[in-house]
């Protein structure tokens, strides 16, 4: 107990410090609050991302399975080979496979484009999810033949049905067909899904092993481990390749958790930004304790009067460190609040990609981190300082060493900020480099919306209906070609920039035959008239589409991209060649200029177009539109245009084109805006550090210098003198920044593009701009000190 009532009285005692000087502890407090606020947030974002686990029973027995090609790339696989992994891995207890895409439902006048995920029977029980109403999908649900059912998440059930239970048994019309809704799923479980549909595989399902379009999950067998599993799948994998042709032979697989596979293009970021707000805080950290230290001359007396009354050395450190926890925990406090509101700010415009967004919140863990953090940056910053306080005489003067430690503590800051700076620098640079990159196409004034279209559109009991093009798209083009403020329009069945598939396996007539599964790939997108005219893509050679290419019965045509040109046309003789997709040849009738069809990061892949009519892949179509007038202004009028002609169809996802490519550096803006806010708060921080330092050198040697001044050194002199001090500290702290930076800029190779990690530019123009603020922040005090007036300065 006499230990708790020496804590309550050490904590009166420190309120009592804290009236007396709030200049102090306000300056103490925003410093940690600023850097504890700044943790907290990225935790939480981390932690929601990286560290909860999924919602899912067991979830660490929930794996991703993927196809490793020849060249490392891992993607999906064909039925076929699901078909055996399903059989023979006896590593999982379950397995399912299933696509992502979208489903028009209708009722009564009114369509909607809903999130759809198709699945195998196992689907729901590889992720052990419970339904909310009714059952998930049962056995025979995806055999052919099936009454075709529904599972609808819990937000469509509640947006669209009232969350009304009498939904189970419903008829709904998704993309013209009926299905009988058999549940409903908790929205937590996918929040960006709408409805799962069962998959029936096709009749060639178990044909070959090309056509490699299913995502795959499994759930371990009790015992298993993820090691066990990966080994077993590779041995059934290469089984399979030895029994097939040699385009297989080199095909293995891998095994991931889950959870990894669902955040691994976020996980390297989000811990890099844990790093640099670390680092932020351990700046904040040894700001206060240079505050500590500084303040600890103004207490001398008052400590010296403790030791003298029987204080013992133990007993004025716990005071003093009980000082620093109280700094520290209010702090937190603050912090906590910043971080509510920094998380606010930070999720509102984050990009829709990032995984488990939903799972980000400042809760309990959240705040049992920020306590930690708090406690151990109280210890952190206080116990150096107050070591270095109690060894002092009855006099009260301190032994040497405070000093120097003060100036460790300033360098170590300057050293850290430049890490901070130079990651920043250098990812902006690459940014810079990106947004300069071309895209391959004019995207201004381009409107761009998504017009989804059922394949029951496309299709007959014959087969393709080749009077889709002339009785329903080119009407559609022909309604917004009309309106006011648009001067071109066009359609494709992918847009650039967004994403690409490599889907397309070709053959070009007249070259040797590639092996079963060796032809090489292109993107394959069907396209109509005008497209390349209306988004800016230049035709090299030849000509464009003509809506007779469209039309039944006509010679098959495609027009290819200049990378396709390159890799078999070098001599540039492509016009009039054949090409081969699937068992249909096709003329070569143009060449179109490169555009990036990943991102502007990416190198363009090699392309070809065939006329549009048919979906390629994917659900809807993309409709274009170059316009005069603001672009988002007519969006309305372009809805309404589609609407006349077909008023099942919905329009989503519209965009300007500049939002597209905008969208697509979502990520890489978030983690530069980011890291330059934590190098900024950090320069912030280091800097007042720097200044606070000298300020102090300069009044505990206000004596020395007016006894300089009154022996004839002039004020240029005191100046220099007071300025070389400062320039030491900040040189040592670049130096080591400098060396700091090459070791951990390695970690940014993956963010950056155009530049490297060692970019002299960069590290050259950060470790300038650095030294002129640390001078700067030097020059205040180092000013004051030449007005120092002798007489004044040798009576103190």
């Amino acid at each position: 107990m006499r230990f708790l009532d020496d804590l309550l009285a050490d904590a009166r005692f420190a309120f009592r410090t804290f009236r007396r000087a709030p200049g102090f502890a306000a300056a103490a407090i925003l410093c940690l609050a600023l850097g504890i606020g700044a943790n907290a947030v990225i935790f939480s974002v981390v932690h929601g991302v990286l560290l909860r686990p999924l919602p899912y029973a067991e979830p660490e027995r929930l794996v991703s399975l993927v196809e490793l090609r020849a060249q490392g790339s891992g993607g999906p696989v064909s039925w076929l080979t699901f078909f055996d992994w399903r059989d023979q891995a006896r590593a999982f207890e379950h397995m399912a496979a299933f696509t992502v895409g979208g489903s028009i439902l209708r009722a009564d006048d009114d369509s909607e484009r809903l999130e759809t995920t198709r699945g195998t029977a196992d689907y729901f029980t590889v992720h052990g999810v419970p339904p909310l109403l009714g059952r998930t999908f049962a056995p025979g649900d995806d055999q052919p033949g099936h009454e075709p059912v529904a599972v609808l998440n819990e937000a469509l059930w509640r947006r669209r049905f009232g969350a009304n239970p009498a939904v189970l048994g419903r008829t709904v019309l998704l993309d013209n067909v009926p299905h009988t809704v058999v549940g409903v799923i908790p929205e937590s479980f996918a929040p960006d899904m709408d409805v799962w549909l069962p998959m029936v595989a096709p009749p060639d399902a178990r044909g070959g092993r090309y056509s490699t379009v299913l995502s795959v999950r499994a759930r371990l067998a009790p015992g298993i481990t993820l090691d066990s599993a990966n080994e077993q799948l590779k041995a059934v994998t290469a089984g399979i390749a030895a029994a097939g042709p040699d385009a297989l032979k080199e095909r293995t697989a891998r095994v991931d958790s889950l959870a990894e596979a669902q955040t691994r293009l976020w996980s390297g970021p989000l811990k890099l930004l844990l790093g640099a707000v670390a680092l932020v805080l351990l700046i904040a950290c040894a700001n206060v304790a240079n505050i500590l230290l500084a303040r600890a001359g103004a207490r001398r007396q008052e400590l010296a009067v403790r030791v003298a009354l029987g204080a013992t050395r133990a007993r004025v450190i716990q005071q003093l460190l009980v000082e620093s926890l109280l700094l520290a925990l209010t702090g937190g406090a603050l912090g906590g609040l910043l971080a509510h509101w920094g998380l606010d700010a930070l999720l509102a415009v984050v990009p829709e990609s990032m995984p488990h967004r939903a799972a980000v919140s400042l809760d309990g863990t959240t705040f049992l981190f920020l306590a930690a953090i708090s406690i151990v940056s109280g210890l952190a910053f206080g116990l150096l300082p107050a070591i270095q306080v109690s060894r002092l005489d009855l006099r009260g003067a301190p032994i040497q060493g405070g000093r120097r430690l003060r100036s460790t503590l300033v360098v170590v800051e300057l050293a850290v900020c430049l890490v901070l700076l130079v990651g920043a620098g250098l990812l902006g640079r690459g940014f810079f480099q990106l947004l300069g990159t071309s895209p391959g196409l004019a995207p201004e004034q381009l409107l761009t919306l998504h017009i989804a279209i059922p394949d029951s559109r496309f299709f007959t009991e014959q087969g393709l209906d080749g009077n889709v093009p002339s009785t329903l798209l080119e009407p559609i083009l022909d309604e917004v070609r009309a309106l006011p403020g648009v001067s071109a329009v066009g359609m494709t069945s992918l847009l650039p920039i967004q994403r690409a598939w490599n889907n397309a396996r070709y053959v070009i007539e007249g070259e040797p035959p590639p092996e079963a599964g060796s032809e090489p790939r292109a993107e394959r997108r069907s396209t109509s008239p005008g497209f390349f005219a209306t988004v800016g893509i230049p035709l090299k050679q030849g000509r464009d589409f003509t809506t007779a290419d469209a039309a039944p019965g006509q010679p098959a045509t495609v027009i290819i991209n200049e990378t396709l040109a390159r890799r078999h046309f070098p001599d540039g003789n492509a016009l009039g060649r054949q090409l081969r997709l699937g068992t249909g040849a096709h003329t070569i009738i143009g060449v179109v200029g490169d555009v990036r069809q990943a991102g502007l990061d990416k190198t363009p892949l090699a392309e070809l177009h065939v006329p549009y009519g048919r979906p390629w892949g994917d659900d809807s179509l993309v409709l274009v539109a170059r316009t005069s007038v603001p672009p988002e202004t007519l969006l309305p009028s372009v809805r309404e245009a589609v609407r006349r002609v077909d008023s099942s169809l919905p329009v989503f996802r519209a965009l300007t084109m500049d939002q597209v490519i905008s969208q697509s550096l979502g990520f890489r803006r978030l983690v530069l805006c980011l890291l330059g806010g934590f190098a900024a708060l950090a320069l912030v921080l280091s800097t007042y550090g720097l200044y606070g330092v000298i300020s102090l050198l300069v009044s505990q040697r206000t004596r020395e210098l007016g006894i300089r001044m009154a022996l004839g050194a002039r004020p240029g002199d005191v100046l220099r003198l007071v300025l070389g001090q400062g320039a030491r500290l900040a040189g040592v702290g670049i130096a080591l920044g400098l060396v700091g930076s090459l070791a951990l800029t390695r970690l940014l190779e993956s963010q950056l593009h155009g530049i490297t990690a060692t970019d002299p530019l960069t590290f050259g123009a950060v470790a300038t701009l650095f030294a002129l603020v640390a001078l700067l922040a030097c020059w205040f005090p180092a000013r004051r000190a030449t007005r120092v007036d002798p007489l004044v300065a040798m009576r103190t």
